[in-house]
């Protein structure tokens, strides 16, 4: 059976649990529930260590974030990042593709299984204008077809959350209609977790 003791999360408000709080107002987030999940399933103790932040986009991911994960020495490393890089005036696919390479390519070096997840297809369910939607649902899947590929390239795991239905429901969304509520936040950690154990004996 497959296990992991010991979890790093990196990336934006998703990892950081923006929207999904437990008791007396504590972040709890869809790694937090992947961790607990991943004990349940494996009945070894998943310990998480959370590094991501609200508002980092790819470059502070990359700056701020990855050089801390080596002295934790995890066996399992995620990372979501995106949806900030694509609000950027000045989003460029190719240079998000190039430093999302290089992000991979450090945690990678860790050794520990590395999993990420492309954005969900919720273009039409932002607080947008009209004639931003079509822009805003581009940027989406530019970022998730580098995400995809990069990923791909490299052997990490990647939750395809761009060709998942449910991951757009508006149900399970905060009133921002950008951060998962804590039902997404389960959807989310439940998808992650299957796909880290697909397979297992």
């Amino acid at each position: 059976m497959l296990s992991w003791s010991n979890y790093v999360a990196l990336g934006d408000s998703l990892s950081a649990g923006r929207d999904d709080y437990g008791p007396g107002g504590a972040k709890v987030g869809w790694a937090r529930r992947l961790a607990e999940i991943l004990g349940t399933r494996t009945a070894v103790p998943c310990a998480l260590t959370n590094l991501a932040a609200d508002g980092a986009d790819v470059t502070a991911v990359l700056e701020q974030q990855l050089p801390l994960v080596a002295r934790v020495g995890p066996d399992l490393v995620s990372v979501t990042v995106g949806m900030n890089d694509i609000r950027e005036p000045g989003f460029r696919q190719d240079r998000f593709g190039e430093q999302f390479g290089r992000l991979l390519d450090g945690l990678i070096l860790t050794g520990a299984t590395v999993l990420t997840c492309t954005l969900p297809d919720i273009a039409v369910i932002l607080p947008l204008p009209a004639g931003m939607v079509g822009l805003a649902r581009q940027r989406m899947r530019q970022a998730s077809d580098t995400i995809r590929d990069q990923a791909a390239a490299r052997g990490a795991l990647c939750l395809d959350a761009w060709s998942m239905p449910a991951a757009a429901d508006p149900e399970l969304f905060g009133p921002d209609r950008i951060h998962p509520n804590a039902g997404g936040h389960r959807l989310l950690a439940t998808a992650c977790a299957d796909l880290l154990l697909a397979g297992a004996v």
